[in-house]
């Protein structure tokens, strides 16, 4: 089962860099993207690495952590483009040429971010049903019995 985790997350990283993108390309021509570097950095940081990170993960042996990194990731996109108010939401766009290409694209990466982030769940709780079923514990998850020892890591 690791294997379809680990194909269906990489899948939806895979495409949603692609629409990615588009979406930056609209807030380029929206001016957007004057923001301070620190805020770029960020964005750089959990849009667009932490996802391919995230998606590597998941082939290893840190799935559990790859799942949620990638849940978390795909989290992130959500609530900025339609719960928390502020310049990366579609619904507060100012008016101009470039809203329309954010609203598509905001719109395209909603589902594959919805995805993303069940993909990260459904992997994560793939991870540690494993552990309970006593097989070995995935590094990156918190720790139990280790599993040749059987005491506890902490």
């Amino acid at each position: 089962m690791r294997r379809n985790e680990a194909f269906l997350g990489t899948a939806v990283v895979v495409v949603s860099a692609v629409v990615n993108v588009a979406h930056t390309a609209s807030h380029a021509g929206q001016h957007l993207m004057s923001l301070p570097g620190w805020q770029l950095a960020y964005i750089a940081i959990v849009i667009y690495a932490a996802p391919v990170v995230a998606a590597s993960l998941l082939w290893t042996r840190y799935r559990f952590a790859g799942a949620w990194l990638l849940a978390g990731s795909f989290a992130f996109g959500l609530l900025y483009h339609f719960v928390i108010p502020g310049p990366d939401n579609v619904f507060t766009q100012p008016p101009g040429a470039w809203k329309t290409a954010f609203g598509v694209s905001a719109a395209l990466l909603l589902p594959l971010q919805g995805a993303g982030c069940l993909v990260g769940l459904w992997a994560a709780r793939a991870s540690s049903r494993r552990v309970s079923d006593g097989k070995a514990r995935p590094v990156g998850s918190p720790a139990g019995p280790h599993r040749t020892t059987g005491r506890s890591l902490r």
